[in-house]
Parts: C-alpha cells; structure tokens; sequence
C-alpha cells in the first residue's frame, strides 16, 4: 500500500461526518490511534502544524503532507 492510499483509508475512517475535512476531533481521534497520544494539547500541536490553511479542519491534501513529514 503507497502513502496515498493509506492516507485514502486514514481519512475515510477518521472523517465521520463526511464534510469532507477532518475536523479537530477527529484529528484527536486520529492522532490517538496513530501515535497512542493521550494529551490533547500534543494533538493540538500537530493539528496546528498541519492545518496548512489555518481553516481549522484537516483537508486529505494537509493529511497526505502529515504523513509524509512524519514518516520520515
């Protein structure tokens, strides 16, 4: 599986109320799964850093960037 399609599946699960953004709650619900991240504020972090467009949601594109930087 590439980094595209993992990041397909990362979103479909994690983008519950299909706006088609990953909103903040659910990038903490996100950022727990992935990273076993307990603090909301070390998620806030992350979604801040990532939320490139500072629209307060996580688009597919800004997720894709995540991964990418974080995997590395």
């Amino acid at each position: 599986m590439d980094i595209k399609q993992m990041v397909d599946v990362l979103f479909d699960v994690f983008e519950v109320n299909n706006d088609g953004v990953i909103s903040r709650g659910e990038f903490v619900a996100l950022a727990k799964s992935l990273l076993d991240e307990k603090e909301l504020q070390f998620s806030s972090d992350i979604f801040r850093e990532f939320d490139a467009n500072h629209d307060n949601a996580i688009s597919k594109d800004e997720l894709i960037a995540m991964v990418i930087e974080l995997a590395l």
